[in-house]
């Protein structure tokens, strides 16, 4: 995703980037998706291609010589996806109901049941698409940082943190602890998750090349950053501890320079009997 906002906004965009205020247009064009926020500023998906994240792209991005029905029916899409990634954010998983995500997207029950015929069909859909955004606005981010930012600075920590307080990574989050105990949603939720897990993988090899010679150890390394990360957005109302947050950022950052340079072993877990 890239973003075409001042320096200075752009990470306010980041934390607020599924909620988008009234009055706002969506513009598909040449298979991109800009979506003007009102607030002077514009978010657009572009398609990667060549990478597995474009597989993922939002279904209903319009191609250039799509016509006028075309075009809107590809933005009441886009209207309603943003509208579920809110409530599942705002409300949860067994709160957010079509009802509810149609008054929130504004369109009519009619509407909603024209693009997204059940609950699941729509949640399936969602799944993706807050995954999309989330690893979308990751990459573009990272690429905007000079070398030295990105690996010896490892700012990156710092972009991915951000991501983890977006709405979107707290819809996912909230599929993700429904599906233990939904049968149904689980059915479909976890191949989805490990798609996206494999296009994880993928997308930091491509992000952070000095990674990509050893891609076992970049999964682990990731998987480090995963469960580190979930785990303090989980406590972090309980803890109400910022200056927690940066000593936990910090050390995992400078932990991680350790072990992509190699002056920290990363133990096989061989001598823990598990």
């Amino acid at each position: 995703m890239s973003c075409h906002l001042p320096p200075a906004t752009r990470t306010q965009s980041m934390r607020k980037m599924a909620h988008l205020p009234a009055g706002r247009t969506v513009r598909f064009q040449a298979r991109q998706l800009a979506i003007s926020r009102g607030d002077d500023t514009t978010v657009t998906m572009t398609p990667h291609t060549g990478s597995k994240l474009a597989e993922l792209e939002p279904a209903g991005m319009a191609p250039p010589e799509a016509g006028l029905q075309q075009r809107k029916s590809a933005e009441t899409r886009i209207t309603i996806l943003d509208a579920a990634v809110d409530c599942l954010a705002s409300h949860g998983y067994a709160r957010t109901t079509t009802q509810l995500i149609a008054k929130v997207a504004k369109v009519s029950r009619g509407a909603m049941l024209h693009h997204y015929a059940t609950k699941q069909e729509l949640i399936e859909s969602v799944t993706d698409y807050a995954f999309y955004r989330h690893m979308e606005e990751f990459v573009r981010a990272v690429r905007e940082l000079s070398e030295v930012e990105r690996t010896r600075r490892n700012v990156g920590i710092l972009i991915d943190w951000r991501l983890y307080l977006s709405r979107e990574y707290s819809a996912y989050l909230e599929l993700t602890v429904a599906a233990r105990t939904d049968a149904e949603l689980k059915a479909t939720f976890i191949p989805k998750a490990r798609r996206h897990d494999r296009v994880w993988r993928d997308e930091l090899a491509r992000v952070f090349p000095e990674w990509a010679s050893d891609p076992e150890l970049l999964s682990r390394s990731r998987r480090l950053v995963q469960s580190v990360m979930s785990g303090m957005v989980l406590n972090r109302d309980i803890w109400e501890d910022p200056a927690m947050e940066k000593s936990l950022l910090a050390f995992l950052s400078h932990a991680l320079v350790q072990v992509r340079d190699g002056a920290l072993d990363w133990p096989d877990g061989t001598d823990l009997d598990i």
